[in-house]
């Protein structure tokens, strides 16, 4: 097979998001061409014409020629490669996003989706707003938002839009949506048996995107803004009681991932955590805890992703989740016991691995079942470790801090209650009066 040497394929392909009108009559024909099977369509030097069958060198790496009007080559080690444009740089450069398939269908599949993922709003949302609302949504979430946010809070843009946001106000005209279109959708929300925390997180979304809509001139009025929200319902956090967490303690002990479970019941850590902890966070020498990142498993929005979910590491939730631990005697113990036998860099993992949090989840679940205790979700541990601190009358500042909280009116919010066993005990303390009143 005859072989031709050329320059990277990462060149620009000139799109229809160019503003320069010496560029205009260019930037149709090549949309003509992407919309129409490719009829028109510019390719680099090192890759035009393009004839099947041909082979290029790039990058050390065999490609075969991509079948006209189509960025998709085949890769010397077997698989399909797809490349889309992303986006652009400050610069103006064109960013390349990529695609890959063991089986040439599959990948001109991902690639059509990955394009329209990545599409920026059409010309329409860049005259005054008046394209539809999915234009810019997209454009929002992934041009605007992305690279600004954590993975995980992206992950969650993007399905809130997908299932709610998009079926709803996608084929509207950006400029059309009214306060009383928001405050429709919010009440088929609350229709829908959602809790009213699930409504204010989808409508959340939708705010920051019309906010910067309006912020960017698409839009001259945020219709977000004066709508009615379903009032938040107060409810008290499932916890262990006493005797339970006797139990539960006596069973980890016996276990060997009780640790983990212990670990959450005398520090308050969130499951991911926990997951997160490497052997350097641990102050051993001088028993304190150094919290800094979370492990958490999200669902993936990236076309060229070969699994749905993938396992992340980040930051700390915030500023205040970033803290220092003291440890107390029992737990450093159990720490420097577990130290003899972990191997890796992380405290707890799995097969070589990070642990999961769904793993610790399950291994907590088990645990329940083990010791006889009613089914509870593992965040209950932090609550239960709050609320024995509260009863222990521990500081509030000094309590907010431990758990990670940004203020410590959010600690007493959350936790200034006692438990049922502790108001039997104070109200008992009027049969007395009574006595002596008698």
């Amino acid at each position: 097979m005859r072989k031709s040497k050329g320059r990277s394929p990462d060149v620009q392909i000139h799109s229809g998001w160019e503003n320069n009108q010496n560029n205009g009559a260019r930037d149709s024909v090549a949309r003509s061409g992407n919309e129409n099977g490719g009829r028109h369509h510019f390719f680099a030097p090192s890759i035009a014409p393009s004839i099947n069958g041909h082979t290029i060198r790039t990058r050390g790496r065999d490609f075969q020629m991509a079948k006209r009007g189509q960025n998709i080559y085949k890769r010397g080690d077997g698989r399909w490669e797809g490349r889309y444009i992303k986006g652009r740089r400050p610069d103006g450069k064109l960013v390349y996003g990529y695609v890959y398939a063991r089986k040439y269908n599959e990948c001109k599949e991902r690639l059509e989706q990955a394009k329209a993922r990545y599409r920026y709003a059409r010309d329409a949302v860049k005259k005054c707003g008046t394209g539809k609302v999915c234009d810019f949504i997209l454009h929002w979430l992934y041009g605007i938002a992305k690279p600004h946010v954590k993975t995980s809070t992206f992950s969650n843009y993007v399905a809130i839009a997908d299932k709610w946001l998009l079926p709803f106000f996608g084929s509207r005209k950006l400029c059309g949506v009214g306060r009383e279109d928001v405050q429709r959708f919010i009440g088929e929300l609350s229709g829908q048996d959602l809790s009213p925390g699930t409504v204010r997180n989808i409508y959340g979304v939708l705010h920051a995107a019309m906010k910067k809509a309006k912020e960017y001139g698409y839009i001259s009025v945020n219709p977000c803004e004066g709508v009615r929200l379903p009032k938040m319902e107060k409810k008290e956090a499932r916890l262990l009681t006493l005797r339970e967490q006797k139990i539960l303690e006596r069973t980890a002990k016996e276990d060997e991932n009780g640790f983990a479970i212990l670990l959450a019941g005398y520090t308050g850590l969130r499951v991911g955590e926990i997951c997160g902890l490497i052997w350097e966070d641990v102050d051993l020498m001088n028993g304190v805890l150094h919290v800094s990142r979370t492990i958490r498993r999200i669902q993936c929005h990236e076309p060229e992703a070969e699994s749905k979910t993938v396992l992340v590491t980040g930051s700390a939730k915030s500023d205040q989740s970033r803290r220092a631990i003291p440890l107390p005697s029992c737990i450093l113990k159990l720490f420097e016991e577990h130290r003899k036998t972990s191997a890796g860099e992380y405290v707890f993992s799995y097969r070589g691995h990070p642990l999961e949090p769904r793993i610790l989840q399950y291994r907590f679940k088990a645990l329940l079942k083990k010791a006889g205790l009613a089914d509870i979700n593992f965040h209950a541990l932090r609550h239960t470790f709050a609320t024995r601190c509260m009863e222990l009358c521990f500081d509030i500042k000094t309590l907010s801090e431990i758990l990670g909280h940004a203020s410590a009116k959010m600690t007493l919010d959350r936790y200034g209650h006692s438990q049922m066993e502790h108001k039997r005990s104070a109200m008992k303390t009027l049969d007395g009066l009574f006595e002596r009143l008698a």
